[in-house]
């Protein structure tokens, strides 16, 4: 699912943003920067909306931020220098500190009040984290490992979902959300164990 999600929208996106694209290397704004003001920005909305228990408006900042994500790799593909191994790797480590982010902030709101949703979350962070270590230690062994039911993006879509209509007081959306998240995460982690698996057999 998530492969082919983000491939039937690869195209649409591409050509939708870019205008902006051109208009960001024209302004010689690197792909760096544009990572680095996502991914910073993403995890200090986060952690200090979600933390105050501001969902809502803190899904809303926080999607702002994501949104750069579109940008920063298709400004490397398009740009002279082109996609660099250190952007590849600024843009993962950014990335997962704005998963942690997320799951940091609403961890720090619900342990105030001793909610039973604490360790779900706890569940969801690790799980979640597991998936992207899983494909990181792949490709380190020349492992292609992409696919799985829940990739980054989806899970970060439940997320901000089910984070947004919690701010918008909708009776058990966050429990709903991170039941679903936790049950696709370790589902993709084993579906990526077993791609590394059949690789090395």
């Amino acid at each position: 699912m998530g492969i082919m999600l983000q491939r039937s929208l690869r195209d649409p996106v591409a050509k939708l943003i870019a205008p902006l694209v051109n208009i960001l290397i024209k302004l010689r704004i690197s792909a760096n920067v544009i990572s680095t003001i996502g991914g910073v920005g993403s995890a200090i909305s986060a952690i200090y909306f979600f933390s105050g228990g501001q969902f809502f408006i803190g899904v809303l900042w926080v999607s702002g931020f994501v949104l750069f994500d579109l940008f920063d790799g298709a400004v490397a593909r398009a740009s002279s220098k082109g996609v660099s191994r250190w952007g590849a790797v600024l843009d993962a480590t950014l990335d997962r500190i704005s998963d942690a982010a997320i799951f940091i902030g609403a961890l720090l709101f619900f342990i105030k009040t001793n909610d039973p949703l604490v360790p779900l979350i706890i569940i969801v962070a690790v799980s979640s984290f597991m998936v992207s270590y899983i494909k990181a230690k792949a490709e380190a062994l020349n492992i292609k490992c992409d696919g799985g039911v829940a990739e980054r993006g989806e899970r970060l879509i439940i997320a901000l979902v089910a984070f947004g209509l919690h701010g918008l007081d909708l009776d058990y959306a966050m429990s709903i959300g991170m039941w679903i998240l936790a049950l696709l995460s370790i589902i993709t982690m084993a579906q990526r164990l077993m791609i590394v698996y059949k690789a090395v057999r």
